[in-house]
């Protein structure tokens, strides 16, 4: 500590202030009173020019730390609680953003003050306004908002100033429960974070990618000079803008560049452990593994991160503005529940539609239409379904305004989506993005996988059930698979899967879209396609997400 006793020996007068008053007041709050009462007093303090003094930079670190408890509860609970009340997710979230901003800015006034005063403080001064930067862009993130404004010219000014201090790799703890970083990690880390902005990232899947960064990024360092066989990631410092993949780039002075690709194979050997269930012998892998969001978060890394598989995310088709009402249900289950109406709504009217192996009485008893509205061309299914309105569309996505919160839609989400043209019926898609709107609603952007899409039924089956089968007789003899019943029968029994037929103005093969809990790559199903009964095999996993599985599929 001899180096902050240094400061107060050039001006005798000083006397360290090692709190504030108003601190004493935080202990009768609750944690979320508490920081929104630290972020007025902050403020008021800042405006009186209170931190202009440094004796009171003591007090301001002493506050910062005193009140870190109480946010790391509040971020805790927020990314650990799926159902929060929504007056209470909102309040949660704006108050901690709000205080990781104002100290944010009087820490960005201090280190202007003395970025030049070869100050032994500085270095505290820079890793904390780092801290709070990265805290209040992931709160942004948790509510699918962008960053605040000018905030990377801000971040880049930090790192900055740092170099020229030779401040930039001096590992500094802030926390007793947070990991000690340096600047350039620090750094590293926030702006690869902000590379992901655009993919609406789960609160969950955020924290995740913070904590493998500062796990996996460690040792990542920082270049002035462009090496064109080396480096895949670039800051420009003299932009609002977080960090870029290199690509038909010209080098400028204000860049700064780094290679990525010590990270990038820990997300290959992470995912093949997993995918072969083979026990990592990686250390830093191992709080990660349990983790149910891992595979998916790491499945887009892979992709946006890789030297060799990056694929730019561009629209296939430009879509068109329209106004559109429609009925859209969310989530698996909901969407084959929506579908089943729809297809049970063909039949009555008389005209065609997958009937499968249930007879049209069967099908009829296990649905029910609600016909509370006049349009007889829309579905209205109290399934958790919703009123929504399409503002632009292509043959292959649309984009919806829905009245949702948050937290109700995430990135990869089965949707189905029920208009008023009847030649479209329902359309299967997943979520690719989330952006609030004006009006408490968000625009998500639909990916549409089918305009056709219809339930099948599955079951398990044997290897050992399919070489009898296929040794004995025809396997498309409905007989044997009548008299092999009960041999079919799995221990979970039968499930609903989506039948996503070829269409070739979106896909020329036909997929699966799976429970992810019945999926096995090595097994095989048993299926009722078109009223044929099939063995079929998984070749390929084309996408997963939390609960669903898409594959492709060969015939036994």
């Amino acid at each position: 500590m001899q180096f902050i006793k240094n400061i107060f020996n050039k001006a005798s007068h000083a006397k360290v202030v090692d709190t504030l008053p108003w601190m004493s007041g935080l202990k009768d709050l609750d944690d979320i009173a508490a920081i929104e009462f630290a972020t007025k007093q902050l403020n008021a303090d800042f405006k009186n020019n209170f931190f202009n003094d440094e004796q009171y930079l003591i007090a301001l670190f002493s506050v910062d730390e005193k009140t870190h408890t109480h946010v790391e509860k509040i971020t805790r609970h927020f990314i650990e609680i799926d159902n929060i009340a929504i007056d209470l997710e909102e309040r949660m979230s704006y108050s901690t953003f709000s205080f990781h901003r104002q100290l944010f800015l009087i820490y960005v006034h201090l280190i202007e003050k003395l970025a030049n005063k070869d100050n032994p403080l500085l270095a505290k001064l820079l890793a904390h306004a780092m801290y709070s930067a990265n805290r209040m862009i992931q709160w942004r993130y948790y509510s699918y908002l962008s960053a605040p404004a000018n905030v990377w010219l801000e971040i880049s000014k930090i790192y900055l100033i740092a170099v020229k201090n030779s401040l930039h790799l001096e590992v500094i703890e802030l926390y007793s429960d947070v990991v000690a970083l340096s600047i350039t990690t620090s750094y590293i880390k926030i702006c690869m974070l902000g590379s992901l902005e655009s993919f609406s990232f789960k609160r969950q899947q955020i924290n995740l990618v913070r904590k493998l960064l500062i796990k996996w990024a460690i040792k990542v360092t920082i270049d002035d000079v462009y090496d064109e066989k080396k480096h895949l990631f670039y800051v420009d410092t003299a932009t609002n803008a977080p960090a870029k993949r290199i690509r038909n780039f010209k080098p400028k002075d204000s860049c700064r560049y780094w290679n990525f690709d010590t990270v990038n194979l820990k997300i290959d050997l992470c995912l093949t452990s997993i995918e072969c269930n083979i026990k990592s012998k990686q250390s830093s892998m191992d709080e990660f593994i349990d983790n149910k969001y891992l595979i998916s978060t790491l499945e887009v890394l892979r992709t946006e991160w890789s030297r060799s598989d990056y694929k730019r995310q561009r629209r296939m088709e430009e879509r068109t503005k329209t106004v559109k009402s429609a009925m859209t249900a969310y989530g698996f289950k909901d969407t084959c529940n929506q579908i089943k109406q729809y297809e049970n709504m063909m039949v009555q009217r008389g005209e065609k539609s997958y009937q499968g192996s249930k007879s049209f009485e069967e099908r009829l008893a296990s649905h029910t239409m609600v016909k509370s509205r006049p349009d007889s061309n829309i579905i209205y299914v109290d399934l958790g379904a919703g009123y929504s309105n399409i503002v632009d569309e292509s043959n292959i996505g649309l984009g919806l305004h829905i009245s949702k919160h948050v937290n109700e839609v995430s990135l990869g989400m089965i949707v189905s989506i029920t208009v008023k043209e009847q030649k479209y019926g329902t359309r299967v898609g997943v979520i690719r993005s989330i952006k609030p709107v004006s009006g408490n609603k968000l625009h998500i952007g639909v990916e549409i996988l089918s305009r056709s899409a219809f339930c099948v039924e599955a079951k398990n089956v044997r290897s050992s059930m399919v070489k009898a089968i296929v040794n004995s007789t025809n396997m498309y003899n409905n007989d044997i698979f009548r008299n092999n019943k009960s041999r079919f029968t799995s221990p979970s029994g039968g499930f609903t899967c989506l039948f996503l037929p070829k269409d070739y103005s979106i896909t020329n093969q036909e997929t699966l879209i799976m429970p992810k809990v019945q999926y096995n790559k090595n097994d095989n199903f048993r299926v009722n396609i078109l009223g044929a009964d099939l063995v079929i095999s998984p070749t390929k996993t084309l996408e997963r997400y939390d609960d669903w599985i898409r594959t492709a599929y060969t015939q036994k």
